[in-house]
C-alpha cells in the first residue's frame, strides 16, 4: 500500500487493488492482514474491503479496498501509523498496488 498512487486528487469514489504473493503461512498472513484492515477501517474516508485468495495458488491473495476518493486513501496511508502496518506486510510477502475509477459495476443474485 502506497501513498505514490497516480490519480486524480478528488472526484469521487477509488478502488485500491493490492496483490499479494506470501512468504509465509496463509493463516500468519491473514493475521497480519486483519491488524491492518482494523486500522483501516477507522480512517476517514474508508468505504470497505474484500480479501480474497486465489483458488489453487493458496500463496496469492489481492485486497480490493474500497475509498471516499484518493485525498482521503492518501491521508490514511501517510499517517505515521500506517508505517508499522506496511512493514509487517512487507515482512511476509511481496506486493503489487495501484489506484482505479470505478467505471462500470453490477450486482447480480445467485440462481
Amino acid at each position: 500500500m502506497s501513498a505514490e498512487q497516480p490519480g486524480p486528487a478528488s472526484g469521487g469514489p477509488v478502488t485500491f487493488v493490492n496483490s499479494f504473493t506470501l512468504r509465509t503461512t496463509p493463516e500468519e498472513f491473514e493475521d497480519v492482514f486483519a491488524r491492518t484492515a482494523r486500522y483501516m477501517e477507522h480512517q476517514p474516508g474508508f468505504l470497505g474491503y474484500t480479501l480474497v485468495r486465489h483458488v489453487e495458488q493458496p500463496q496469492a491473495y489481492v485486497n480490493i479496498a474500497r475509498w471516499a476518493d484518493v485525498t482521503s486513501f492518501r491521508a490514511a496511508v501517510g499517517q505515521a501509523g500506517f508505517r508499522p502496518h506496511a512493514e509487517a506486510l512487507r515482512a511476509i510477502s511481496t506486493s503489487s498496488s495501484n489506484l482505479y475509477l470505478e467505471r462500470h459495476s453490477a450486482t447480480g443474485e445467485v440462481r
